[in-house]
């Protein structure tokens, strides 16, 4: 799995998005939108990252995935600031 698929896959646990979604130009903008926050030196806060993701992915939260959230807000953040 790489950056993107796993950025993806954690995005789609931690906010419950559709089962099709965050799709790659969601997925685009999202980590757009969060560098952008990271380059003004800010550090995305959990309410950061769920508008976000919101914003591009109008269902998060309608969806619930079973098994353990792993998807902490550093590692979400790693994984979208990688080049």
């Amino acid at each position: 799995m790489n950056n993107d698929q796993e950025l993806a896959h954690r995005i789609k646990i931690k906010f419950g998005t559709a089962p099709s979604e965050p799709t790659t130009y969601q997925l685009d903008r999202i980590k757009q939108e969060i560098q952008a926050l990271v380059a003004k030196g800010i550090t995305p806060t959990d309410k950061d990252w769920a508008d976000i993701v919101k914003k591009y992915c109008p269902d998060a939260g309608r969806y619930i995935y079973k098994g353990a959230d792993t998807s902490d807000l550093i590692t979400l953040m790693q994984l979208a600031t990688k080049k």
